[in-house]
């Protein structure tokens, strides 16, 4: 069955996009959650219109990404954290500590999901954090975890 998605499936596609899906996934799950439509030939035309609204609002947003990424990569943003003598620290430091960070330190409003860790920090340092600013942008902020007075 093909449909016109309204608006982003992950794994599927982007808003306006024509795909061709089996009829379950289409019938149960994409239309029922106004994720999607049916394809006719009217629907055609609006698909296309969706598909150039998308282009130019991905186009905007990736410029404003790169204008944040160069706010971010520039700055240090400090994390405070209770640590033993030997550094290491009793709790962790986790995507949304560092998401909470950036955002009160550097002005930069971002989602916990945006800082993807391997696994959190647990000790003092400097640390290199690869936040998704974008689908194709990414920046490396720094992130000093010092300890809590």
């Amino acid at each position: 069955m093909k449909v016109i998605l309204k608006q982003d499936v992950a794994n599927l596609g982007g808003a306006g996009d024509i795909v061709d899906v089996a009829d379950g996934y289409g019938n149960n799950y994409l239309v029922p959650r106004n994720l999607a439509m049916r394809a006719t030939r009217g629907a055609v035309k609006d698909a296309e219109a969706m598909r150039q609204a998308r282009v130019k609002r991905d186009a905007r947003t990736l410029a404003e990404a790169r204008e944040v990424k160069t706010r971010l990569q520039s700055k240090v943003v400090t994390v405070p954290a209770k640590a033993g003598d030997d550094g290491t620290l009793y709790g962790s430091v986790g995507n949304s500590v560092v998401a909470a960070a950036i955002t009160a330190q550097l002005g930069v409003p971002l989602d916990r999901r945006r800082v993807p860790l391997d696994r959190p920090f647990k000790a003092l340092g400097e640390h290199a954090v690869e936040v998704r600013l974008h689908p194709e942008l990414t920046a490396t902020v720094r992130v000093e975890v010092v300890r809590a007075t």
